[in-house]
């Protein structure tokens, strides 16, 4: 027998060579592509157990010149791993070292004279890809700082491929800033639609269509291990059979590589946090209420990618969580209701109570899950929040005006006149109002909202159905006849609104106040507050009612837009529904296009059948506009008149300015008065302005002041 001080370690050959194709394989076209693109000399794959690492890398290296090492949790030791890795070589370069094993544990003289010999030597032997997969299993503190070493020093003629199971770390971060490392993550392995198709018809034998493979996808997150379990299940199931989700092989295999590797302190952690779907330290010690969950979650955290760090926290690996689930209503049935309680009371202290919602759902808690949906109007959607009201078995007094609301923003009147019950208290009557405007009923909303005003002053922020309340007495005000009055407020009321997240009263607010501004002759000011309003609306159109005075308002000013026919208009309030009508005739009559003058006019009329017109309405129907009729229309500034305007933002006099643009001061005067008219600007600091906000200054349309 060799003497221990001299004898080589002994290496398996299997762990040299890739696994062999297994016939129910995927070849990975895609991502093989990418590797081919790969210019960088480091590629790292890191991906959860089961991802498809060792399939993938197989099929890369399999017409390369390659040496293969399958790493092994009972070879962590230096000999062990790096007799492997010179053995896995060898056959391409015959020159490297075969010192025994004593020596390879020597870590002096591994890392001073046999890793420098082997750097040396594969220097010369030309391209070659050297594959250490399952490098998470390496514990090792001197094999794990060689290995750094080596990758890190690696001839550029060598790709070094590196798979792993768990966070990297070592040398990863300087070669990613050093341009060195090409990465693939779980996301870039989780298998496309196609893919998961074929895997899952020569796992199950039979083909499988589309919408079937499309489920189990979505179900097992593009998970190859966790496909290829349910196709094995799938082979004794007639087409179109359900599946239990996860398949019970599934739960088998998470036993074995997670649950069963684990500490019982870490297992506990693992089935305890299940129910949370974001996982943070802080969290998870309020809602296990286990003793150090904090360190606990994050030894889990390095030792496995199953649990991946995100901007706020960790997530698990969705099946592993489903998983994990199952256990635990089996194990510790009693403790899931506890668990989601305390989740729900954890959720609520951090400002999340959409998630806490679904905890007190889970919890069997219907009357804390309603409380806690209430809490996240105004800023809810509005169809999420009454889908969850109708899920209550019964409804507090507050949640029937919140429940109206939504439905107004959802653009359902009828519907929110309905959902009122109860005493008519602030939220209530400020529904009230809105619902009258949307009669035509401005005496009625004028009250309603002046006694929501009166009767609730509150010191701090003003709260959604305040807002509400605001925006309905301006929005009446601007019909009345008060716009110059009632602009500012509206502006205010706007702003709160959209700070509170109250994007069907911001809208509303702002398509009030560009009527008003419209009447006032400040037709820069309305464009900028129609835009505003059509923006928020365009960023959800489910969410708040249709801005119908600033779509009017734009496409009069036909910034991009064609004058839609007022019958286009979501149904709104009939004043907004026949100013829009009146504003549209006016765009048009403009033209000279009678036909759709007279079909706005009797829009605007039916739109107000059986209504009193009002002073501003009736007004208008007779085309007489309180600041004289807004021209909407794009007016372009000339050249000349461009480059006075920008001299004006200066600190120049008129006569300065023409010496300067070599004319004289009678033209600069010109210039300047055809600047302010073309801009509706009253002095020189109001035409910088107008100017800026319409983009004059740099050659672009600039709307034109009213007559």
């Amino acid at each position: 027998m060799t003497a221990p001080r001299t004898r080589s370690a002994v290496v398996v050959r299997t762990r040299l060579r890739p696994p062999p194709p297994h016939p129910d394989d995927v070849r990975r076209a895609r991502l093989l592509a990418r590797l081919d693109a790969v210019s960088e000399p480091v590629i790292l794959v890191a991906a959860p157990r089961g991802a498809g690492k060792t399939v993938l890398l197989a099929q890369w290296v399999a017409s390369r010149r390659c040496a293969w090492v399958s790493l092994s949790s009972h070879d962590d030791t230096p000999a062990g791993v790096w007799s492997a890795v010179l053995e896995s070589v060898r056959p391409y370069c015959p020159d490297v070292p075969a010192p025994p094993a004593a020596l390879l544990d020597d870590e002096p003289t591994l890392f001073t004279e046999i890793i420098p010999e082997l750097l040396n030597a594969l220097a010369s032997t030309g391209s070659l890809a050297l594959v250490l997969d399952g490098l998470d299993v390496v514990e090792h503190p001197v094999t794990r700082a060689a290995l750094d070493e080596f990758v890190r020093r690696a001839p550029d003629t060598v790709r070094v491929l590196l798979a792993t199971a768990r966070p990297p770390s070592g040398p990863i971060a300087s070669l990613r800033a050093a341009g060195r490392l090409a990465e693939f993550t779980e996301e870039d392995l989780r298998l496309d639609l196609a893919e998961t198709r074929q895997l899952l018809s020569a796992t199950a034998g039979r083909p499988v269509d589309r919408a079937e493979a499309a489920a189990l996808r979505h179900g097992y997150a593009g998970w190859a291990t966790g496909l290829r379990l349910a196709g094995m299940a799938l082979r004794n199931q007639p087409p179109g059979a359900a599946l239990p989700h996860p398949v019970p092989s599934v739960e088998d295999f998470f036993r074995a590589e997670v649950l069963e590797r684990v500490t019982s302190r870490q297992r506990r952690l693992l089935l305890y946090s299940s129910v949370l779907a974001e996982l943070t330290p802080e969290r998870c010690a309020k809602v296990t209420a286990l003793p150090a969950a904090g360190e606990t979650l994050n030894a889990l955290a390095e030792s496995s990618l199953l649990l991946r760090r995100t901007g706020a926290g960790l997530r698990c690996h969705p099946v592993l969580r489903l998983v994990l689930s199952s256990v635990l209503t089996a194990e510790q049935p009693d403790a899931v209701a506890a668990l989601h309680a305390r989740a729900v009371t954890r959720l609520r202290q951090e400002g999340d109570p959409d998630a806490a919602y679904e905890h007190a759902r889970m919890a069997g808690l219907p009357d804390v899950a309603v409380r806690t949906a209430l809490e996240t109007w105004p800023a809810a959607h509005p169809r999420t929040l009454l889908a969850r009201l109708d899920e209550a078995p019964t409804m507090p007094a507050e949640a029937h005006a919140i429940a109206a609301a939504a439905e107004l923003a959802c653009g359902r009147p009828a519907r929110a006149a309905t959902r009122l019950a109860g005493p008519d208290d602030g939220p209530a009557l400020a529904v009230r109002a809105w619902l009258a405007l949307q009669r035509g009923d401005l005496a009625t909303a004028q009250c309603a909202a002046t006694r929501v005003i009166t009767a609730h002053r509150p010191a701090g922020a003003r709260p959604w159905w305040l807002l509400m309340a605001h925006a309905a007495l301006g929005t009446a005000g601007v019909w009345e006849g008060r716009a110059a009055g009632v602009v500012d407020q509206l502006a205010v009321t706007a702003r709160d609104a959209d700070g509170l997240g109250y994007r069907d009263v911001s809208v509303r607010a702002l398509d009030a106040r560009t009527a008003g501004l419209l009447l006032t002759g400040d037709t820069t000011a309305a464009l900028a507050s129609a835009t505003q309003a059509a923006a928020l609306h365009e960023l959800d159109p489910t969410q708040c009612a249709a801005p119908v005075v600033a779509v009017a308002c734009l496409a009069a000013a036909d910034r991009g837009r064609t004058a839609p026919p007022t019958a286009a208009f979501v149904p709104a309030a009939p004043h907004a529904e026949a100013f829009s009508a009146l504003l549209h005739a006016h765009s048009t009559s403009t033209s000279g296009d009678a036909r759709h003058r007279r079909r706005a006019h009797a829009q605007a009329r039916a739109a107000l059948a059986g209504l009193g017109y009002g002073p501003v309405l009736a007004a208008l129907f007779e085309e007489q506009w309180p600041c004289g009729v807004p021209d909407l229309r794009p007016a372009v500034l000339s050249d000349r008149e461009r480059a006075v305007l920008r001299a004006l933002s200066g600190p120049l006099t008129l006569r300065e300015i023409a010496a300067e643009l070599h004319v004289s001061h009678n033209t600069v005067k010109t210039h300047v008065r055809s600047v302010f008219r073309k801009l509706g600007a009253h002095d020189r600091a109001d035409a910088v302005s107008r100017g800026a906000a319409a983009g004059s200054a740099t050659g672009h349309a600039t709307p034109t002041g009213g007559a």
